[in-house]
């Protein structure tokens, strides 16, 4: 209830009958108690002076019409003429009244010093001034003055107590705020008070208690306190998205992961998550819990609907997701859009990467020549690179593909620079000589097989012709030709093997 309401609740309960005669004041027992039917109802009765009583039916008329400069100028006015004749009685009533006026015009500090003075005047009765005092603690809070508000809401809450009475939640309310105003916030101070609030109203609590528990228990890490506390409040309001969110941090904080998980998934589903960075997190739960397809499914979705912008940041998330689900086919085409808005060269190796494990061994190539080209990597990125090159380039070689070959091994030695890759690298390229090895001497056995074979075609031509010679058939050129052409085969057989030698040395 704000200030004004509480004030004008309090004296439109009172009931003053205002008359030609004597006025009888009767002052109920304060509102903090009015719930408590155990407690006995005391009350007090004071007789106004008939022309004080006059002027004040005047004011309050104007009070309730809501015109409330004219009731100050009344009050002023019968201050002005007889305040100093006044008894106690009447003039602790005239400047009750006036704070209430006071109050309403916003006039704080008038009504402060009304209320004091209706204090200082010691005409009221014990219960009329402790409801004073709590209006004094409450004016102090709105003046921003919070050192005397929780001094006297401390005051007011121990005199309520000591008569037996209840003291509202409010004022508890306004006690723990206040303590978190004052510099520095005193947040131990103000726990006990914001739960009392939430004993004290029950099922009636507002949305606003609930968050100055949850601020104190946050800034003091009453993380249990805080866990159960935001528990309830999401049964309480399910639709309030920084609630879920809230609960999910502190669960992660607290290292309950999968709680964290869980919290926020149900968020999602209800609708509730709206901005990128909350999509992201629910994302990466996904990735950590093992399922990084839905991740990325649910990522792509968000893409698509244009609540997550398809940046740099996010592409290179979401090839990712599709890499650990092996979800290779559908990784490549994100993760070359992403290496096309990068000019580094980590993106085009990461292309690199999944394009190779796809067996797409050519366009691994170009994708990891762009990498090294691009550069900008890491010392131990750039050898795995040229490593990854060799690799693809030598998937590409078929048998005696000595070229590309050369080029493999020329990605290999470039590997070797690089301390991490270079045994691999040494041990690649190994391999490669010995596979040249080995084609050499399979080159040098088929060539002298082949050499013998001609130099036996050669013979049994020769022997053909002597033959035919002796036959007289006169019809012998078949076979001198045919040892001619076996003759140049033989001749470029041995002139192969003569250049081959060379090349060796």
């Amino acid at each position: 209830m704000g200030l004004k309401k509480q004030i004008a609740s309090f004296f439109l309960g009172a009931s003053i009958a205002f008359g030609t005669g004597s006025v009888v004041v009767t002052t109920p027992t304060p509102a903090y108690a009015q719930d408590n039917d155990e407690e006995p109802r005391r009350r007090r009765s004071e007789t106004l002076d008939p022309a004080v009583a006059r002027v004040l039916q005047e004011v309050f008329t104007a009070i309730q019409e809501e015109r409330f400069q004219d009731a100050r100028a009344q009050v002023n006015q019968l201050l002005a003429q007889r305040g100093d004749r006044m008894k106690a009685f009447d003039k602790s009533t005239t400047y009750e009244i006036l704070g209430t006026i006071q109050v309403n015009l916003a006039n704080y500090r008038g009504a402060l010093q009304a209320f004091k003075s209706a204090l200082s005047a010691n005409g009221l009765p014990p219960e009329r001034n402790n409801q004073l005092r709590f209006f004094i603690a409450q004016i102090y809070f709105q003046l921003e003055d919070y050192q005397q508000a929780i001094r006297g809401l401390n005051e007011w809450i121990r005199a309520a107590q000591a008569a037996g009475e209840t003291v509202d939640a409010n004022a508890y309310y306004l006690l723990a705020a206040a303590y978190i105003q004052i510099e520095p916030a005193n947040y131990r101070a103000a726990m006990p008070n914001a739960e009392r609030v939430l004993q004290l109203r029950g099922s009636e609590n507002k949305k606003g208690d609930y968050d100055l528990l949850n601020l104190i228990y946050s800034e003091l890490s009453e993380d249990t306190k805080r866990g159960v506390l935001l528990e309830r409040i999401i049964n309480i309001f399910p639709g309030e998205k920084a609630y879920w969110v809230q609960l999910s941090g502190l669960y992660n904080t607290t290292g309950r992961d999968k709680e964290a998980f869980a919290v926020l998934e149900v968020a999602y589903r209800a609708g509730l998550l709206d901005k990128e960075a909350e999509i992201i997190t629910l994302v990466n739960y996904y990735s950590f819990n093992e399922n990084p397809y839905r991740g990325a499914t649910l990522l792509e979705r968000e893409m698509a609907a244009g609540r997550v912008e398809r940046d740099l940041d996010n592409l290179i998330l979401l090839s990712q997701l599709f890499s650990q689900s092996r979800e290779h086919k559908r990784a490549i085409p994100v993760l070359r859009e992403a290496a096309g808005l990068s000019d580094k060269g980590e993106l085009s190796y990461r292309l690199g990467q999944v394009l190779l494990a796809d067996e797409q061994y050519a366009s691994a190539e170009r994708a990891l020549t762009t990498a090294l080209n691009k550069g900008g990597m890491k010392s131990d990125q750039t050898g795995d690179a040229w490593m990854l090159l060799g690799t693809a380039r030598f998937s590409q070689a078929g048998p005696g593909d000595r070229a590309t070959r050369a080029r493999a091994r020329a990605a290999f030695r470039n590997a070797a620079r690089y301390e991490r890759s270079r045994r691999q690298a040494i041990d690649w390229i190994t391999y490669l000589n010995a596979i040249d090895t080995t084609e050499d001497a399979q080159d040098r056995l088929e060539r002298q097989q082949n050499i013998e074979a001609a130099e036996d075609n050669i013979e049994r031509l020769r022997t053909q012709l002597q033959v035919c010679r002796l036959q007289g058939d006169g019809n012998c050129d078949e076979f001198e030709t045919r040892i001619s052409e076996e003759q140049e085969k033989l001749r470029t057989l041995k002139g192969g093997e003569g250049d081959d030698e060379a090349a060796e040395g």
